[in-house]
């Protein structure tokens, strides 16, 4: 029978660590030969991290002089838990053989995938047969949604949100939605909304957290916030009153809500160089959450590696994830972390990083990790643990109070208000050619108690105009109806960022109600490259040459570059019809400016058959799109 300590300890469990009850532990049986803990001199021993996997159940001990229940350390095994970032294109051959091998081990791996759902969406397949609890991550990028609206940050310069992150939130949250594709596992699938915000504005920013979490749930959805740039934010950012909101939510819903990192080393040669600023920043995170009492947030590390450009050698790579996995194997809350990067760009680092899957997989499949827990260091609580006893005293009599006279309402003021309600066209930030003349048209609310007449004039206040008028009248609107206000609008004709703001203006000239404003990116329409060609001269062998049989000679032909495009070797020159003459039927082209001259010639050898013989050539682009005049020669063998 258990003993009343034992059942309070098990009821303190209950209250301050929910989760604890359903401990994780590989579904597939360990390899014998484990990754013993860190030397006292390696990075990894200084005080660092944990993942999740097999342990004994967790035991709560009392720190004397503290009602405060506080964990025990206690040893676990944990597999490797750094998986890979992938997006559209690049290289990530061997990803799904990577995915593959470790679900069938019955191993945990983490995926984040930008802009392209099909890697996740394999992955949540084989969890649904498996299983396996995959970590999976997804985000929708700005470029990656051709700059229609900015999908990396939140418009918090944005005027109208400046004040309101919850309704920035609300923006935010539709406009993400509407690219989440309809194959999205919403059970197993993290939506990452924001990537690498701005430190500055962490009250802001967790507010803004707070309040789409709150509409990610009610969708059904769940949300991985904030991707900070790696050594960021300061840890006083994260007691802002807006931040420890979220944390307070993260610690109630940790299967909904969760804190997303980026932990770079910004150098190849040293994983741990300016730690724990840089790999390991997330220690800061959690000693914020100890010191309010707060429990520690699920951690997805959603960009990791050395630089945005460059990965070291396997060798070295899987070296340094070792020493970073001794340091995150103490702390369950992490759930993985991303290798950057499969996916384009960035110098091409997916070619450099695509050499690490198979080391990873063998990696991963081969290791252990046996460590001891770090576990909250529970501090005092901010708030009293007990109400005050209440204070015996006899109640105040209120003193008789005589009523006040009845006087009428004042009759307020004629006030005119206008409130801003939508863009109906043209969302901030719109791309359109110079010179493009387009209807900007924002929808508002009459908010004061004076209808909108004739006298009320939209007019001009900052920034370009757009157009030669600048003040329109405006559709009437009795008070508390909405009404759409438009104005023609031309992009100016040089290409750059322009915003023009716009004020209601009453019958007597005073400005009123919220500052309309558009905001535009104007562009240098792009001339469409053609392929172009054309017959100078032939330089040698004119046509009807008369041949002997079997004669070997070489043609020349001059021919002008007529197109917009330059040619290069990878455009060729291509024989098409007639008889060949030569078992060589395509040749790359040489180095060809638009406008420029070349001498193209081929070595030839004359039929054996007597009469008149015709070859036709013609060039083709890097794309093998035939273009061009048909360059041919005629021969006679006699």
């Amino acid at each position: 029978m258990p003993t009343l300590i034992q059942i309070l300890a098990r009821k303190l469990k209950a209250i301050f660590n929910p989760e604890i009850e359903a401990a994780e532990s590989p579904a597939a049986p360990l390899p014998p030969d484990p990754v013993s803990a860190p030397e006292a001199d390696s990075p990894a021993a200084m005080n660092l991290p944990s993942l999740d996997g097999e342990a004994e159940e967790k035991e709560l001990i009392f720190d004397s002089g503290d009602d405060l229940p506080q964990e025990k350390p206690k040893n676990i095994k944990v597999r490797n838990k750094i998986g890979f970032h992938t997006g559209p294109g690049g290289n990530a051959s061997g990803l799904g053989a990577w995915m593959r091998a470790l679900d069938k081990a019955g191993i945990p791996f983490m995926i984040k995938s930008v802009d392209s759902y099909g890697p996740v969406f394999e992955a949540s397949e084989l969890a649904k047969k498996s299983g396996v609890e995959h970590v999976l991550v997804y985000r929708v990028s700005t470029a990656g949604q051709a700059h229609e609206y900015d999908y990396d940050v939140p418009p918090y310069k944005d005027p109208k949100f400046v004040d309101d992150p919850e309704g920035a939130a609300a923006r935010h949250w539709r406009k993400t939605l509407k690219k989440i594709p309809p194959e999205f596992d919403k059970e197993r699938t993290w939506i990452e909304p924001i990537n690498e915000v701005d430190k500055n504005l962490c009250d802001w920013l967790g507010r803004f957290a707070v309040r789409i979490a709150d509409l990610a749930q009610k969708d059904g959805y769940k949300v991985s916030l904030f991707a900070w740039s790696s050594g960021e934010p300061e840890p006083e950012g994260w007691e802002t009153p807006g931040m420890l909101a979220y944390l307070r939510l993260c610690a109630e819903r940790p299967q909904q809500a969760a804190v997303a990192l980026h932990e770079y080393s910004y150098v190849v040669n040293d994983i741990f160089d300016g730690f724990p600023y840089k790999i390991g920043r997330f220690k800061s995170l959690f000693d914020v959450c100890d010191k309010y009492g707060i429990a520690r947030p699920t951690i997805h590390i959603t960009e990791w590696g050395w630089t945005l450009n460059n990965v070291p050698s396997p060798g070295q790579a899987i070296a340094d994830m070792k020493e970073v996995m001794q340091l995150y194997a103490r702390y369950p809350e992490i759930k993985g972390a991303a290798i950057w990067y499969l996916g384009p760009s960035f110098g091409g680092i997916a070619n450099k990083a695509q050499k690490l899957i198979k080391p990873v997989t063998d990696f991963t499949l081969s290791t252990v990790f046996e460590v001891t827990t770090d576990p909250p260091h529970v501090g005092p609580r901010p708030y009293p643990v007990e109400p005050p006893d209440p204070i015996d005293e006899k109640p105040i009599e209120p003193e008789p109070v005589e009523p006040d006279p009845v006087e009428p309402e004042p009759v307020e003021p004629p006030q005119p208000k206008l409130s801003f309600v939508a863009d109906v066209t043209i969302p901030d930030d719109s791309r359109m050619p110079v010179g493009t003349t387009f209807t900007k048209t924002w929808r508002v609310r009459n908010t004061g108690n004076v209808a909108w007449s004739a006298g009320y004039k939209l007019v001009h206040m900052k920034g370009d105009a757009m157009k030669a008028q600048t003040a329109q009248t405006v559709p009437a609107a009795a008070p508390g109806t909405e009404a759409d206000i438009s104005l023609t609008l031309t992009a100016p004709q040089t290409p750059g960022v322009y915003f023009s703001d716009w004020q209601m203006r009453d019958p007597q000239g005073k400005l009123f109600g919220d500052v309309l404003f558009t905001r535009i990116i104007a562009e240098k329409t792009a001339v469409p490259l053609v392929s172009n060609n054309a017959y100078v001269a032939d330089l040698t062998i004119p046509d009807d040459t008369v041949m002997k049989p079997g004669q070997k000679f070489v043609k020349t032909w001059r021919i002008k570059n007529t197109g917009t495009t330059t040619w290069g070797p990878t455009f060729t020159f291509e024989f098409v019809q007639g008889v060949a003459m030569t078992p060589q039927t395509s040749r790359p082209l040489p180095v060809v400016q638009s406008g420029a001259t070349v001498d193209i010639s081929l070595s030839l050898q004359a039929p054996t058959v007597k009469g008149t013989h015709f070859g036709d050539w013609k060039m083709k682009d890097a794309r093998g799109k035939e273009f061009g005049e048909i360059i041919f020669l005629r021969i006679v063998v006699k």
